[in-house]
């Protein structure tokens, strides 16, 4: 099972996001109820895995926190591409980051090691698209402060329309 652990967002913060992505000239938008900030990016797991990286995170304690998305970001390459808002939350976001993360290797997930760049996602193009006109029209925006109060362990299934995500454990920050 193809699985990640995020942050979830306010529904005002849903609401201004989806005003951001009704600027953009094109590419295909995230559907708001997938919009997230991605703490730890899984892969595929077996289940006994994914039912461990659970029990790790059900006693991780984290306060809530605030977040400011700002700074176009683009990811990808050749076979297509991600455009999203830069997340500065601080030391507490790469904290709650690194925590996750050794939890999620105690469990025993193996992955990847790559440098964090905590962003929401608002669009995805193919690799045909040139990005200019979706950065410039993301160029000045700023939502936040964002109040984060809940973290989730997500199941993603790949359809040709986009993914489709289903929560399988919410973990709130008190």
């Amino acid at each position: 099972m193809r699985v990640f652990v995020a942050l979830t967002l306010p529904e005002d913060t849903l609401c201004d996001l989806e005003a951001v992505q009704a600027r953009l000239p094109r590419g295909r938008p995230v559907p708001s109820e997938n919009l997230h900030l991605t703490l730890a990016f899984l892969g595929d797991q077996p289940v006994d895995v994914i039912e461990a990286v659970h029990e790790g995170l059900s006693d991780l304690r984290a306060s809530p926190f605030t977040v400011e998305l700002s700074q176009p970001a683009l990811f990808g390459g050749a076979r297509g591409q991600a455009l999203g808002l830069e997340a500065d939350g601080g030391a507490h976001l790469h904290e709650l980051h690194d925590r996750v993360r050794s939890r999620v290797r105690g469990a025993g997930a193996r992955i990847e090691r790559r440098r964090f760049r905590p962003h929401v996602t608002l669009a995805r193009l193919s690799g045909r698209e040139s990005p200019a006109p979706l950065l410039a029209a993301l160029t000045g925006t700023t939502i936040g402060p964002v109040l984060l109060t809940q973290m989730v362990l997500v199941a993603s299934v790949l359809r040709p329309d986009g993914a489709a995500y289903d929560v399988l454990a919410a973990y709130p920050l008190t």
